[in-house]
């Protein structure tokens, strides 16, 4: 059990699970005002982010025994190329999940990709998600 208060705004609206037999990997959308379809990555701790501009989520199951597909959000981050910029805020999150008791095995990765986005583009759609669903990590 954590040490931190989990708050209800953190359900997830949809969350579309697609065969893995045959090679589709999971989806998940976010946003309440506008949506985004976020594409699985994996978990933290085998994720090699790409080379490409996108926005991610690093998230965790709240309930992995009675909701296995629910995930919770614990940050929103936008990158002009994630194989550079997401890596620093890993360690803020992990720091964050380790001080809460988690572990980083239990962390997974969501991306959108915006290819030709400006930072403006990015920022705004993180912004967005930040405001609607104020993941634990995007506070400080």
């Amino acid at each position: 059990m954590r040490n931190w208060q989990i708050r209800p705004l953190y359900v997830m609206l949809y969350i579309q699970y697609i065969d893995q037999q045959k090679g589709q990997s999971m989806s998940i959308s976010w946003g309440k005002r506008q949506r985004f379809k976020f594409n699985a990555g994996g978990t933290l701790s085998s994720w090699a982010p790409p080379m490409l501009p996108a926005v991610y989520a690093i998230t965790y199951k709240q309930d992995p025994a009675n909701k296995p597909k629910a995930h919770t959000v614990l940050f929103f981050g936008q990158a002009d190329d994630l194989s550079q910029q997401a890596i620093r805020s890993h360690n803020h999150v992990l720091d964050f999940w380790a001080n809460n008791g988690g572990d980083e095995s239990e962390l997974f990765v969501f991306i959108l990709a915006m290819p030709d986005s400006t930072r403006w583009e990015r920022s705004s759609v993180q912004e967005q998600l930040v405001s609607e669903y104020n993941p634990d990590c995007n506070r400080y």
